[in-house]
């Protein structure tokens, strides 16, 4: 270990105190951190983690870190259980909606889900999916992070794609196997084991809007605040997310009403098609936690600012996998993220 992330590990150690778990990991060149305050339990106990092929970037991201857990363990203390659904405007976090476009356009523009997908997303390149004019691309050269590379499994050079331009689907990710699809050239996206190759999202960023998170917070008005996400799935043409916690907004003002673990499922189209405004807050989300397709885990980032949706859903957390096993949703995922 490196005398740079030795020394934040040790700062953090004294920030967080005796009952936090801080595990350091080195494998291949990617340097990861994961911390928890306490034993880690999914949608309980405040988690985050870093991951990047350069030590002293990673060591960069701690303290950053750091104050998010404290942050989640104050808002854990006010926040209650979501006993039913509720419906409203929603503001999402960086990393609640870098998880919602990795979900709804990442996977999405995954050239054999695309093909698998058509009839379930009623959308195809070329069509709008958002009212925001938001721009989403993956690239995978993009460094030191956890989903960077240069060459993929096939040995092709990785390029950057396109895949939303202010709202409208432009691109596809190909491996060698569905090049057709990228002008006959493969976009060297293609993950995998030897014979196991599909194509797959990399470094995913959400363009920067203009409005900022306080004008995106006056313009919520009445709704949600999705604070930290915890994971999200793809399931053909419907995706769910999961975040920690939701803060209602009155008036533009956040209260001490805090519920959680929550998550969002919807269609993607129907989802998309709520995006209403971009913040400028862009924060890279660069963790050790993979992206898993068919059973075979790659590293996964996410790039994104804040994102105004005028209407969601917001659910229990106990309810996804009774949702999953309604009639109406396919039961294979596309992609896991944890």
């Amino acid at each position: 270990m490196t005398d740079v992330l030795a020394a934040a590990l040790d700062a953090a150690r004294v920030r967080l105190g005796p009952r936090a778990r801080i595990v350091p990991d080195e494998r291949d060149g990617l340097w990861q951190v994961r911390i928890s305050l306490g034993a880690p339990r999914h949608g309980e106990t405040p988690q985050w983690g870093a991951a990047a092929y350069d030590p002293p970037y990673v060591a960069g991201r701690i303290r950053q870190g750091v104050r998010q857990l404290l942050d989640d363990q104050a808002l854990l203390r006010l926040r209650s259980p979501l006993t039913e659904p509720v419906a409203g405007a929603a503001l999402l976090s960086p990393t609640a909606a870098g998880v919602l476009a990795h979900e709804c356009f990442g996977h999405t523009s995954e050239a054999d889900n695309y093909l698998a997908d058509r009839g379930a997303l009623g959308r195809v390149l070329g069509d709008r999916w958002t009212p925001a004019a938001l721009t989403v691309r993956d690239r995978p050269r993009a460094h030191p992070y956890a989903g960077s590379y240069t060459r993929d499994d096939e040995g092709t050079a990785a390029r950057t794609v396109t895949l939303l331009r202010e709202g409208y689907w432009t691109g596809l990710l190909t491996d060698n196997s569905t090049r057709a699809l990228s002008d006959g050239r493969s976009t060297g996206h293609g993950r995998g084991r030897r014979g196991a190759v599909a194509p797959r999202c990399s470094v995913l960023e959400v363009a920067a809007g203009r409005d900022t998170a306080e004008e995106l917070r006056r313009r919520l008005g009445d709704g949600w605040l999705l604070g930290t996400a915890i994971g999200g799935f793809s399931v053909r043409g419907h995706l769910i997310l999961e975040v920690l916690w939701a803060r209602r907004v009155r008036a533009g003002r956040a209260t001490r009403e805090i519920v959680g673990p929550v998550a969002v499922c919807a269609r993607k189209a129907a989802l998309a098609g709520r995006i209403t405004a971009v913040g400028d807050d862009v924060t890279v989300h660069s963790s050790p936690y993979t992206c898993v397709k068919a059973g075979h885990e790659v590293g996964s980032t996410l790039i994104s600012p804040s994102l105004l949706l005028d209407r969601c859903v917001l659910r229990p957390l106990a309810d996804v996998e009774r949702l999953l096993t309604r009639s109406d949703v396919p039961p294979a995922p596309n992609g896991r993220d944890r």
